[in-house]
């Protein structure tokens, strides 16, 4: 019962509550316990404040989030995000994962669900990682067979490779091209299919990307535009390489000039780049 002192003010909380069976949300609890060394406003990540047992129910209590990066993408049916929101949720994105690793944790189901926005109307594109229920220490990765949602699922986890903290990023990646072309990047069924179609394509087909991008960069004009679906992509190419050694890193994606603009640098006085820059800053 920690925290008690936050809980005298009239603030809306959300509880989280879990089936009853046995060691139900242990392994959650102590990921969030080891997460207290972290920051979590800094580190885009959900705060948590206790968890108690109600009528044999493991209860987890966490701050109030609006609602899903998934719920937001249905409910503008699925219209793809303009790259320069994308780059905000990447951004802080890249912060969480970077601050997991930094711990040794990696969190194994990134997808849309458990991205939440903090409050949009307020701060735009805001966004906070959340439910750690399938959380591991990157040292116990290889006792696992199967983590992460197929349409998330790294190559390695499909192939019974070792594993490490770079099936987040891929997991990552796969949700950027999701908002960016407006479905999945990989549209598959089961495992096997998944493997044929990265076989086919080799990487990403870069072409069929960018024509399904945004209509957003039809407005667009001079070279921002190609200069932004170039280092969009290099960005994506490195966070989905099949070879999870050569993958980016976090804190290597945080240095990409598609995250820290660089790329614009030509065109710092536009408004698309004035509007790029107001956007990352109000998610801060």
């Amino acid at each position: 019962q920690d925290n008690e002192a936050s809980f005298d003010r009239e603030e809306i909380r959300a509880i989280k509550i879990l089936k009853p069976k046995p060691n139900a949300g242990k392994a959650e609890i102590k990921a969030l316990k080891a997460m207290r060394k972290l920051d979590a406003d800094k580190n885009n990540l959900i705060k948590f404040y206790e968890g108690f047992n109600y009528k044999g129910h493991t209860c987890l209590v966490f701050e109030y989030l609006n609602e899903s990066l998934f719920d937001f993408f249905v409910h503008r049916k699925l219209f793809p995000l303009h790259v320069s929101e994308i780059r905000v949720i990447a951004q802080q994105l890249l912060v969480a994962l970077d601050a997991l690793k930094s711990i040794g944790l990696v969190h194994c189901d990134i997808k849309p669900d458990n991205i939440m926005l903090v409050n949009h109307e307020s701060q735009p594109f805001k966004v906070k990682l959340i439910d750690f229920g399938n959380a591991m220490k990157t040292s116990t990765l290889e006792m696992v067979k199967r983590i992460q949602a197929l349409g998330y699922r790294a190559p390695e986890v499909v192939l019974g490779l070792p594993l490490d903290e770079a099936v987040d990023t891929w997991s990552l990646g796969c949700v950027l091209a999701l908002v960016f072309i407006g479905r999945h990047m990989y549209p598959v069924l089961s495992e096997y299919e998944f493997i044929r179609v990265i076989t086919q394509l080799h990487g990403l087909p870069e072409d069929e990307v960018l024509r399904r991008g945004s209509n957003e960069y039809k407005r667009l004009t001079g070279n921002a535009v190609l200069e932004e679906k170039c280092a969009f992509m290099s960005l994506l190419k490195r966070m989905l390489h099949v070879n999870p050694a050569k993958r980016i890193t976090p804190r290597q994606a945080l240095g990409h000039r598609f995250i820290t603009m660089a790329h614009l640098s030509c065109e710092s006085k536009g408004p698309y780049v004035t509007l790029a820059r107001a956007n990352m800053s109000e998610s801060h």
